[in-house]
């Protein structure tokens, strides 16, 4: 089978009748892996004929709820069905900290669970390697205001990620200020994941086109584009020479070719 990216959530930060919340379903070499977990992933998982207990690691952009909603759950869930493996996460500082708490708040001890959670605090710009994927987190603009700073400190951090394995490189945006905090991080990409609750579609694909990039997953969609993604094609239309597809919940992008 070929490795591929599911998504389970294409909606913003407010979930509308058509789209859930953000969270990908990400299958590289029969592993089965989460990029954000936002509600309702528990269910949606089997909606589309995968099980929570085959989830090998979950790589987490931010802590706004659209991308974390259903972390809680989702391991009170694997603790509940006697999860028989290790399940590992991945998330910018302070996320050990915010699962440690949030299982004790809601009266699940984290040294009680019935399977092994490793949980890292990723640090930007450094590979981690499950198989034969490998992800690299990097920090974008996203809750850099001086606001978030000031009250929250150094665990305002919000992330993209490059993720690859072998026969294709994928970028995700994560939440952005601009696509332009992609360049760095877009050189030999088969496929940008991009979202568009922050930005108009001709700057994202003035951006995709400048720098060559053969595939676009449009994704994190909210008003104007809920009900009208056909606006997003209509701006890319002329500016944009690769292939765009925009995400419905259940898009389905094969990311590699079967041996």
């Amino acid at each position: 089978m070929p490795d591929q990216l599911l998504v389970l959530g294409s909606a913003s930060g407010a979930p509308s009748g058509r789209r859930f919340a953000t969270a990908f379903a990400l299958q590289v070499t029969g592993k089965l892996f989460l990029i954000d977990c936002g509600a309702p992933v528990s269910t949606l998982l089997y909606r589309y004929g995968l099980d929570p207990l085959d989830v090998h690691a979950i790589f987490l952009s931010h802590w706004h709820m659209d991308h974390v909603a259903n972390l809680g759950l989702f391991i009170t869930q694997n603790h509940q069905l006697h999860r028989p493996t290790e399940l590992k996460i991945f998330g910018p500082r302070g996320t050990r900290g915010k699962i440690n708490r949030l299982l004790t708040d809601s009266f699940l001890l984290p040294e009680k669970l019935r399977f092994p959670l490793k949980i890292t605090n990723i640090e930007p710009d450094t590979p981690y390697q499950e198989g034969l994927l490998s992800v690299s987190f990097f920090k974008t603009q996203h809750l850099e205001k001086p606001a978030h700073k000031s009250n929250f400190g150094r665990k305002a951090m919000a992330c993209g990620m490059v993720l690859s394995a072998p026969g294709w490189r994928m970028v995700y945006s994560g939440d952005l200020v601009s696509p332009h905090e992609l360049s760095p991080h877009i050189k030999s990409c088969d496929l940008l994941v991009h979202e568009m609750a922050h930005h108009q579609p001709e700057t994202v694909a003035d951006f995709a086109e400048a720098a060559r990039v053969p595939r676009v997953l449009i994704t994190h969609l909210g008003e104007p584009f809920d009900e009208a993604p056909e606006k997003i094609a209509t701006a890319f239309a002329g500016r944009y020479n690769g292939h765009l597809t925009i995400a419905e919940d259940g898009t389905k992008v094969q990311l590699s070719q079967p041996a």
